[in-house]
Protein backbone atom coordinates (compact mmCIF):
# COMPACT_ATOMS: atom_id res chain seq x y z
CA UNK A 1 0.00 0.00 0.00
CA UNK A 2 1.51 3.33 -1.08
CA UNK A 3 1.36 6.61 0.77
CA UNK A 4 -1.10 7.93 -1.81
CA UNK A 5 -3.33 4.89 -1.19
CA UNK A 6 -3.29 5.59 2.54
CA UNK A 7 -4.02 9.28 2.11
CA UNK A 8 -6.88 8.64 -0.29
CA UNK A 9 -8.32 6.07 2.10
CA UNK A 10 -7.89 8.35 5.09
CA UNK A 11 -9.49 11.45 3.57
CA UNK A 12 -12.34 9.58 1.92
CA UNK A 13 -13.08 7.86 5.24
CA UNK A 14 -13.09 11.28 6.93
CA UNK A 15 -15.51 12.52 4.26
CA UNK A 16 -17.82 9.58 4.95
CA UNK A 17 -17.86 10.36 8.67
CA UNK A 18 -18.64 14.05 8.07
CA UNK A 19 -21.38 13.31 5.53
CA UNK A 20 -22.87 10.69 7.85
CA UNK A 21 -23.01 13.23 10.67
CA UNK A 22 -24.74 15.74 8.38
CA UNK A 23 -27.16 13.00 7.26
CA UNK A 24 -28.04 12.01 10.82
CA UNK A 25 -28.51 15.62 11.92
CA UNK A 26 -30.76 16.31 8.93
CA UNK A 27 -32.82 13.21 9.69
CA UNK A 28 -33.15 14.12 13.36
CA UNK A 29 -34.22 17.66 12.44
CA UNK A 30 -36.93 16.23 10.19
CA UNK A 31 -38.16 13.91 12.96
CA UNK A 32 -38.33 16.78 15.44
CA UNK A 33 -40.24 19.15 13.17
CA UNK A 34 -42.37 16.60 11.32
CA UNK A 35 -45.98 16.57 12.49
CA UNK A 36 -47.03 13.57 10.40
CA UNK A 37 -46.52 10.55 12.65
CA UNK A 38 -47.30 8.09 9.84
CA UNK A 39 -44.49 9.42 7.64
CA UNK A 40 -42.11 9.38 10.61
CA UNK A 41 -42.85 5.74 11.42
CA UNK A 42 -42.59 4.85 7.74
CA UNK A 43 -39.28 6.70 7.38
CA UNK A 44 -40.63 8.91 4.59
CA UNK A 45 -38.87 12.30 4.86
CA UNK A 46 -40.69 15.38 3.58
CA UNK A 47 -39.25 18.35 1.72
CA UNK A 48 -36.83 20.05 1.98
CA UNK A 49 -35.27 17.35 4.13
CA UNK A 50 -35.70 14.65 1.47
CA UNK A 51 -33.73 16.65 -1.11
CA UNK A 52 -30.96 17.34 1.40
CA UNK A 53 -30.72 13.67 2.33
CA UNK A 54 -30.63 12.62 -1.32
CA UNK A 55 -27.89 15.15 -2.09
CA UNK A 56 -25.82 13.86 0.84
CA UNK A 57 -26.19 10.26 -0.36
CA UNK A 58 -25.08 11.32 -3.83
CA UNK A 59 -21.99 12.98 -2.34
CA UNK A 60 -21.32 9.87 -0.28
CA UNK A 61 -20.96 7.46 -3.19
CA UNK A 62 -17.54 8.61 -4.52
CA UNK A 63 -16.09 8.48 -1.00
CA UNK A 64 -17.34 4.93 -0.51
CA UNK A 65 -15.77 3.78 -3.78
CA UNK A 66 -12.43 5.35 -2.83
CA UNK A 67 -12.50 3.80 0.66
CA UNK A 68 -13.05 0.33 -0.77
CA UNK A 69 -10.33 0.93 -3.36
CA UNK A 70 -7.98 1.80 -0.49
CA UNK A 71 -9.11 -1.32 1.39
CA UNK A 72 -8.21 -3.37 -1.69
CA UNK A 73 -4.77 -1.76 -1.77
CA UNK A 74 -4.39 -2.49 1.96
CA UNK A 75 -5.36 -6.15 1.64
CA UNK A 76 -2.57 -8.75 1.87
CA UNK A 77 -1.94 -10.90 -1.18
CA UNK A 78 -3.86 -13.90 0.13
CA UNK A 79 -6.95 -11.70 0.70
CA UNK A 80 -7.03 -9.89 -2.64
CA UNK A 81 -9.98 -11.95 -3.88
CA UNK A 82 -12.00 -10.80 -0.87
CA UNK A 83 -11.00 -7.17 -1.38
CA UNK A 84 -11.93 -7.36 -5.08
CA UNK A 85 -15.32 -8.79 -4.16
CA UNK A 86 -15.84 -6.02 -1.59
CA UNK A 87 -14.87 -3.37 -4.13
CA UNK A 88 -17.19 -4.88 -6.73
CA UNK A 89 -20.17 -4.87 -4.37
CA UNK A 90 -19.31 -1.28 -3.36
CA UNK A 91 -19.37 -0.29 -7.04
CA UNK A 92 -22.83 -1.85 -7.40
CA UNK A 93 -24.02 0.11 -4.37
CA UNK A 94 -22.59 3.39 -5.65
CA UNK A 95 -23.92 2.90 -9.16
CA UNK A 96 -27.46 1.97 -8.19
CA UNK A 97 -28.00 4.45 -5.37
CA UNK A 98 -26.20 7.20 -7.30
CA UNK A 99 -28.54 6.83 -10.27
CA UNK A 100 -31.62 6.57 -8.03
CA UNK A 101 -30.93 9.76 -6.11
CA UNK A 102 -29.65 11.76 -9.08
CA UNK A 103 -32.83 10.92 -10.98
CA UNK A 104 -34.88 11.90 -7.94
CA UNK A 105 -33.11 15.24 -7.57
CA UNK A 106 -33.38 16.15 -11.24
CA UNK A 107 -35.76 14.39 -13.62
CA UNK A 108 -38.51 13.29 -11.22
CA UNK A 109 -38.89 16.69 -9.57
CA UNK A 110 -39.08 18.43 -12.96
CA UNK A 111 -41.42 15.94 -14.61
CA UNK A 112 -44.43 17.82 -16.06
CA UNK A 113 -46.75 14.87 -15.54
CA UNK A 114 -47.98 14.05 -12.02
CA UNK A 115 -48.37 10.40 -13.00
CA UNK A 116 -44.69 10.23 -13.93
CA UNK A 117 -43.69 11.81 -10.62
CA UNK A 118 -45.82 9.31 -8.69
CA UNK A 119 -44.58 6.34 -10.70
CA UNK A 120 -40.90 7.12 -10.14
CA UNK A 121 -41.25 8.59 -6.65
CA UNK A 122 -38.96 7.25 -3.94
CA UNK A 123 -41.83 7.03 -1.43
CA UNK A 124 -45.48 6.13 -1.88
CA UNK A 125 -48.11 8.24 -0.11
CA UNK A 126 -49.78 5.06 1.17
CA UNK A 127 -46.54 3.73 2.64
CA UNK A 128 -46.14 0.89 0.14
CA UNK A 129 -42.78 -0.15 -1.30
CA UNK A 130 -42.11 1.57 -4.63
CA UNK A 131 -39.90 0.08 -7.38
CA UNK A 132 -37.43 2.95 -7.01
CA UNK A 133 -37.14 2.45 -3.25
CA UNK A 134 -36.75 -1.30 -3.77
CA UNK A 135 -33.79 -0.62 -6.07
CA UNK A 136 -32.23 1.66 -3.47
CA UNK A 137 -32.74 -0.87 -0.69
CA UNK A 138 -31.17 -3.73 -2.65
CA UNK A 139 -28.14 -1.47 -3.07
CA UNK A 140 -27.80 -0.56 0.61
CA UNK A 141 -29.08 -3.72 2.29
CA UNK A 142 -27.92 -6.47 -0.09
CA UNK A 143 -24.89 -5.28 -2.07
CA UNK A 144 -23.45 -3.05 0.65
CA UNK A 145 -23.99 -5.78 3.23
CA UNK A 146 -21.82 -8.16 1.20
CA UNK A 147 -19.27 -5.42 0.55
CA UNK A 148 -18.82 -4.94 4.30
CA UNK A 149 -18.66 -8.69 5.01
CA UNK A 150 -15.93 -9.29 2.41
CA UNK A 151 -14.03 -6.20 3.56
CA UNK A 152 -14.13 -7.46 7.16
CA UNK A 153 -12.09 -10.55 6.25
CA UNK A 154 -9.12 -8.38 5.26
CA UNK A 155 -8.38 -6.91 8.68
CA UNK A 156 -6.69 -9.14 11.21
CA UNK A 157 -3.63 -8.91 13.39
CA UNK A 158 -3.33 -6.23 16.06
CA UNK A 159 -6.09 -4.78 18.20
CA UNK A 160 -7.00 -1.89 15.89
CA UNK A 161 -7.36 -4.16 12.88
CA UNK A 162 -9.49 -6.58 14.88
CA UNK A 163 -11.81 -3.76 15.97
CA UNK A 164 -12.12 -2.63 12.34
CA UNK A 165 -13.00 -6.19 11.34
CA UNK A 166 -15.68 -6.45 14.03
CA UNK A 167 -17.18 -3.09 12.99
CA UNK A 168 -17.34 -4.00 9.31
CA UNK A 169 -18.71 -7.44 10.11
CA UNK A 170 -21.42 -6.01 12.36
CA UNK A 171 -22.37 -3.43 9.73
CA UNK A 172 -22.62 -6.11 7.04
CA UNK A 173 -24.79 -8.39 9.16
CA UNK A 174 -27.12 -5.51 10.06
CA UNK A 175 -27.48 -4.46 6.42
CA UNK A 176 -28.39 -7.97 5.32
CA UNK A 177 -30.79 -8.33 8.25
CA UNK A 178 -32.57 -5.21 7.02
CA UNK A 179 -33.65 -7.07 3.89
CA UNK A 180 -36.49 -8.43 6.03
CA UNK A 181 -38.11 -4.99 5.74
CA UNK A 182 -38.69 -4.79 1.96
CA UNK A 183 -39.25 -8.56 1.70
CA UNK A 184 -42.02 -8.57 4.33
CA UNK A 185 -43.40 -5.10 3.60
CA UNK A 186 -42.87 -4.10 7.25
CA UNK A 187 -40.42 -1.20 7.10
CA UNK A 188 -39.69 -1.41 10.81
CA UNK A 189 -37.73 -4.56 10.02
CA UNK A 190 -35.47 -2.41 7.86
CA UNK A 191 -34.20 -0.51 10.91
CA UNK A 192 -31.18 -2.85 11.44
CA UNK A 193 -29.88 -1.94 7.98
CA UNK A 194 -30.19 1.76 8.80
CA UNK A 195 -28.16 1.17 11.94
CA UNK A 196 -25.60 -0.71 9.85
CA UNK A 197 -24.93 1.80 7.10
CA UNK A 198 -25.80 5.06 8.89
CA UNK A 199 -24.14 4.43 12.25
CA UNK A 200 -21.88 1.34 12.38
CA UNK A 201 -20.21 1.95 9.01
CA UNK A 202 -19.22 5.58 9.77
CA UNK A 203 -17.75 4.42 13.10
CA UNK A 204 -15.79 1.78 11.18
CA UNK A 205 -14.59 4.51 8.82
CA UNK A 206 -13.38 6.51 11.82
CA UNK A 207 -11.36 3.47 12.85
CA UNK A 208 -10.03 3.17 9.30
CA UNK A 209 -8.85 6.78 9.53
CA UNK A 210 -6.83 5.82 12.62
CA UNK A 211 -5.46 2.74 10.87
CA UNK A 212 -4.44 4.52 7.66
CA UNK A 213 -2.99 7.43 9.62
CA UNK A 214 -0.94 5.07 11.78
CA UNK A 215 0.41 3.24 8.75
CA UNK A 216 1.07 6.53 6.97
CA UNK A 217 3.17 7.74 9.91
CA UNK A 218 5.00 4.42 10.06
CA UNK A 219 5.75 4.65 6.35
CA UNK A 220 7.15 8.15 6.68
CA UNK A 221 9.42 7.06 9.52
CA UNK A 222 10.72 4.09 7.57
CA UNK A 223 11.33 6.24 4.48
CA UNK A 224 12.77 9.51 5.75
CA UNK A 225 13.41 12.27 3.22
Amino acid sequence: MTQIDRRMGKWSAIAIVLIAIAYILTGLTWVVFNSNRASTLGLQPTEPFLSILEALILLLTPAIVIVFAAIHAYAPTDRKACSRAAFGFALLLAGITGVVHFVQLTAVRRAPNELIRQTFALYDATGRLTPVLAADLVAWDFFFGFALLFAATIFRGDRLQNVVRVGLLAGGVLCLAGLAGPVSGNFRLQYPAIAGYAFVFPVSCLLLVCLFKRDESAGQKSNPV
